[in-house]
């Protein structure tokens, strides 16, 4: 796992060294060029004092001082005629000859300064290798850089300080959190939260928001179903020890009609719940994919043509356009089956049940309407809350069609509208954006 608090020291740390690298390179470079003035001054000084003295050969060869300079000065003394008189250190290999005045000049061993004059029928030279020199100037560098390791460490350490001052608000939050139980759904108190965590804290409680909103949602949802379920196993209990009881054929076959008809409609609850299980926002999520709702209400339309036929319910479809949108098939499939399902169950048989689409000004409307005998307004509020079954109504239902229908819809980004129908009935829409 990364560590914020280390990657903020790392940091630090990184900035502090590059930092005082750059201390050392700017006073290697200034030392450096101090060095070059300090040392070719000292070349030249040296040279003017040997030029104008008079030396036989063994004086050259017992000059004092030379050998045992601190600088590591090499000199060299060739007479007229090009015979190298003098050289004080004979080890070092330097060229016989070089330009007069300042030169640097590179040999096997390394890099040299060289500084010439000729005078008085003679050459001298004193020469120093740049080594020295740069040995100098680091030395000179580092001399620079002690005194700023001690506030380096210094740095170091607020910066550490500064750095746990700064996170204390997130293990703030985090031991809070921790300490929680599983149901506890308060909000993360943002109090003394800097500004740049603030938006985490804020998201954060907006997502414990949401959480509770689902876990109460989830809540009464276990509760009405188990109260939804209740009724019909109770009824499929009654109708088992009916069919137990009864001696005569004729009394077993009607009991056994009542029980699949419990069964059947136990069976369907439970899909229904599952369906919508599967359908709440807060439990599943799907990408939205193009596809043609045109062949998505084709297919629902088969889907419950069937059960249409079954009750002499006829299916006027108008919906021949193609239409493009962003959705989930399987779910609107879902969707518009319970529309058609609910049209059909609650209408007289051999009724009209029309769906048809319209589009304009970019969004396309699904219809769904039957010659029913509709829904009161007062009635239409609560017509999307679960298990709600307007009185009056078949007992066959489950109360969850159009309810799943509209979360099916908020998923889409879609409207729903309920109003009267020209058939008679109930006219239910349903507005997508189109896919352009």
């Amino acid at each position: 796992m990364k560590s914020l608090r280390l990657r903020l020291i790392l940091l630090f740390g990184a900035a502090i060294v590059a930092a005082a690298a750059l201390q050392f390179a700017t006073s290697f470079h200034a030392a450096m060029r101090e060095a070059n003035k300090l040392f070719d001054y000292h070349m030249q000084q040296l040279v003017l004092a040997l030029q104008d003295r008079d030396f036989d050969l063994a004086e050259w060869n017992s000059l004092p001082g030379i050998e045992g300079n601190s600088f590591d000065f090499v000199v060299q003394v060739w007479a007229e005629d090009g015979v190298r008189v003098y050289q004080s250190r004979p080890y070092k290999l330097l060229p016989k000859q070089a330009g007069t005045g300042y030169s640097t000049v590179t040999l096997d061993n390394g890099d040299w300064r060289i500084y010439t004059v000729q005078e008085h029928k003679r050459v001298v030279q004193v020469a120093q290798k740049i080594d020295a020199r740069r040995d100098r100037a680091i030395t000179l560098a580092f001399s620079a850089l002690w005194p700023v390791i001690p506030v380096s460490l210094l740095l170091f350490a607020a910066a550490w300080w500064v750095v746990t001052l700064a996170l204390a608000p997130l293990n703030r939050i985090g031991k809070e959190l921790a300490n929680r139980s599983a149901d506890s759904i308060e909000p993360v108190s943002d109090e003394g939260v800097p500004q740049e965590v603030l938006l985490l804290v804020t998201e954060l409680n907006s997502l414990l928001t949401r959480t509770g909103q689902a876990l109460q949602l989830q809540q009464r949802f276990v509760a009405d179903a188990a109260h939804e379920l209740r009724s019909p196993i109770t009824a499929l209990r009654l109708q088992v020890q009916t069919l137990a009881r009864s001696r005569d054929e004729v009394a077993q076959a009607q009991a056994v009609g009542r029980l699949l008809g419990g069964v059947d409609r136990a069976s369907r609850l439970v899909e229904q719940l599952l369906a919508l299980a599967r359908q709440d926002p807060s439990s599943h999520s799907t990408d939205l994919k193009p596809l043609s709702l045109t062949a998505t209400v084709e297919q629902a339309v088969s889907d419950v043509g069937p059960f249409a036929a079954s009750r002499n319910i006829k299916l006027q479809n108008d919906f021949s356009i193609p239409v493009q949108i962003l959705g989930d098939a399987d779910s609107l499939r879902v969707m518009i089956c319970n529309l058609l399902d609910n049209a059909i169950r609650y209408i007289p048989e051999n009724g009209v049940v029309q769906i048809a689409m319209q589009v304009t000004a970019g969004q396309v409307a699904l219809t769904v309407q039957d010659s029913g005998g509709g829904i009161r307004p007062q009635e239409r509020t609560r017509i999307f809350d679960r298990f709600y079954r307007v009185p009056g109504t078949s007992p066959s239902g489950s109360g969850l069609g159009l309810a799943i229908a509209k979360t099916i819809a908020d998923r889409h980004r879609a409207t729903i509208l309920l109003d009267d129908s020209t058939l008679g009935g109930l006219a239910v829409t349903i507005s997508f954006p189109v896919l352009s």
